[in-house]
């Protein structure tokens, strides 16, 4: 598997603080990641068969498929983050699993990619970080702008999730031995750029800035990686996300500003064009 084909489009499920004495917690499998810092405490997770010890200023990284078992062995803290690191169009469906839930096989669709099935990784349950304070400090930020419950607090957990990944790759991510010197630009990033700035007004210019070339060359690398222009490829994100927010009941006119539309008929008429429905129209039919 080829982890780099997917698009890194972070999901944060939930993200929180658990503060529990002695406790254990059941075997389960998983359909997303968790990121889990220990913040007090020693904790004890089985994994594949092995018994591993977590104490005080550890990280670890939970993967999907992963059957394991969490022990508290006293008084304990761990934020956490149930989240996709990773697109797919089903995400809304997935959930946290419960403990006795080891059959993952019904839910395969709704699986994140696992990052120990591509080549490009070999991570161990426990992290070892070159700036662990860093990666300490971007989980409680998480969390924090996640449990605000507004539009912005959520982005920029989405935001602070993608720099945590971001790390983790620098860190733990194989460098490709056929790598060539002539290869073309690698535009992946671009998918993630445009999430986390889709309400911001995005120029070609700016892009081939970011790429490193000259704006045409950019349009012909652009389209040979994503098959279309740069502006219909962004476009195509924004719809989509603004056909998440109408499902969710924001208003037209905050939908349309939050993704990055001029003004509210300029919105309406893209819509419609792409959807075959108005906003209104569509929101009404997700009620």
């Amino acid at each position: 598997m080829r982890i780099e084909a997917y698009d890194v489009v972070p999901y944060i499920r939930n993200a929180d603080y658990a503060i529990r004495r002695p406790f254990l917690l059941g075997k389960r499998s998983l359909l997303d990641y968790i990121i889990f810092y220990v913040q007090e405490g020693t904790f004890e997770i089985e994994l594949g068969g092995r018994t591993h010890t977590l104490r005080t200023g550890d990280h670890c990284l939970l993967q999907p498929g992963d059957v394991h078992t969490i022990r508290g062995l006293d008084d304990t803290i761990n934020p956490y983050v149930h989240l996709d690191f990773f697109y797919r169009p089903k995400r809304d469906r997935s959930f946290i699993t419960l403990p006795g839930q080891i059959d993952m096989a019904p839910y395969a669709e709704l699986m994140q990619p696992r990052l120990n099935d591509s080549e490009a990784f070999e991570l161990p349950l426990k992290l070892s970080f070159s700036h662990p304070q860093r990666m300490r400090d971007l989980v409680m930020k998480m969390i924090e702008a996640w449990r605000l419950g507004t539009y912005v607090g959520t982005l920029t957990a989405h935001k602070l999730a993608y720099e945590w990944y971001l790390s983790l790759a620098g860190a733990y991510m194989k460098t490709s031995p056929s790598a060539s010197t002539d290869a073309k630009p690698l535009l992946n990033w671009m998918t993630s750029y445009f999430a986390l700035h889709i309400s911001d007004p995005i120029t070609v210019k700016d892009m081939a800035k970011r790429a490193g070339l000259s704006p045409s060359r950019f349009n012909v690398v652009f389209a040979e990686t994503f098959g279309t222009t740069p502006y219909q490829y962004l476009l195509r994100m924004r719809i989509d996300h603004a056909k998440e927010l109408l499902g969710s009941g924001y208003p037209i006119k905050v939908v349309s500003e939050y993704c990055g539309f001029s003004d509210v008929h300029y919105f309406t008429k893209a819509f419609k064009s792409a959807v075959g429905v108005t906003p209104g129209q569509y929101r009404e039919a997700g009620r």
